[in-house]
């Protein structure tokens, strides 16, 4: 349901991936992160394609080591820990996607809700970012926290 009580539909639409990072699953995405009714079926495909292509580059060097390792995909890869990956990397894309979601909510949205949510958008959006890159740490290797002596 949106906040104008309008019925969320979901949509059966598979986001094709680069062969190694799993395809998404918009349906999956609109259920897990409740995007509201009033998104455009694509512009959700837009955010989704957005938000994994921004995860993908930030990943390159993390999957050439893996590939060089002989994985050529993550799914299906019996790796150890691979569920984990998995559950990471649509983590990262689908947190990166609702962060640019939330920046466009204000514009889909013209009653004075929507005003209030577009002041309250900067934190929101700030917070999924946030999610997004603790997730391609993980992925990565990394801390949340990274320090180096200067």
């Amino acid at each position: 349901m949106s906040f104008g009580g309008k019925p969320t539909t979901l949509v059966d639409r598979t986001i094709s991936n680069d062969g190694f990072w799993p395809d998404l699953q918009l349906a999956e995405f609109q259920a897990s992160y409740r995007l509201p009714a009033e998104y455009l079926p694509e512009l959700l495909v837009e955010g989704l394609t957005m938000g994994m292509g921004e995860v993908n580059l930030d990943l390159d060097l993390r999957k050439a080591a893996w590939q060089d390792q002989g994985f050529t995909s993550l799914e299906g890869s019996g790796m150890e820990k691979e569920a984990f990956y998995l559950a990471s990397y649509r983590r990262a894309a689908y947190c990166r996607a609702k962060a640019f979601l939330l920046q466009q909510f204000a514009t889909v949205n013209r009653r004075e809700s929507a005003e209030n949510l577009g002041k309250e958008a900067p934190s929101q959006h700030e917070r999924f970012l946030s999610y997004s890159q603790q997730s391609v740490r993980v992925l990565q290797g990394r801390g949340r926290i990274t320090a180096e002596l200067i």
